[in-house]
């Protein structure tokens, strides 16, 4: 029996495909933060999922906008060609994102997390400089402390 090590932490964090995920989310969070500035009437109804080859692609849980979007597609690159970030974009495509429903009712508790997991969470947390994701998995640790064994 073949017994992988558990990777650590700072393997993890400094992994290159984390490295990839977090650079390309600091990239999206950018360009959702210019088309917030340049298109301030639809700004809180779409976010930014994709940028690659001059296509922009927008998504909305709003299906009256989703056509609103369609209809003002030219005026809306117009006015985001104006930015330099997207200077070069050719089209708007527009995605309808279906609300994620989760059955709650059906759905069984998660066992609690082993005091190994409890442990790798709480150590990244400690060499993560992101406030926010550094509280989240204390918190995710702290919460599973928590919960009554069965």
């Amino acid at each position: 029996m073949r017994s992988d090590p558990v990777p650590r932490s700072k393997e993890v964090v400094s992994s290159p495909l984390i490295q990839q995920l977090k650079a390309q989310a600091h990239y999206l969070a950018k360009l959702n933060t210019i088309m917030a500035e340049q298109l301030t009437a639809i700004k809180d109804q779409c976010r930014v999922a994709a940028y690659k080859d001059g296509v922009l692609t927008l998504q909305t849980h709003n299906n009256a906008l989703l056509g609103q979007l369609r209809y003002l597609q030219s005026h809306y690159s117009q006015k985001l060609r104006q930015h330099t970030a997207f200077r070069d974009l050719k089209r708007i495509q527009i995605l309808l994102e279906e609300p994620m429903q989760v059955n709650r009712a059906q759905s069984q508790p998660l066992p609690p997390l082993s005091a190994t997991v409890k442990s790798l969470l709480l150590e990244t947390a400690n060499s993560i400089t992101d406030v926010e994701l550094s509280e989240a998995l204390r918190q995710l640790a702290r919460e599973s402390s928590d919960k009554p064994t069965r």
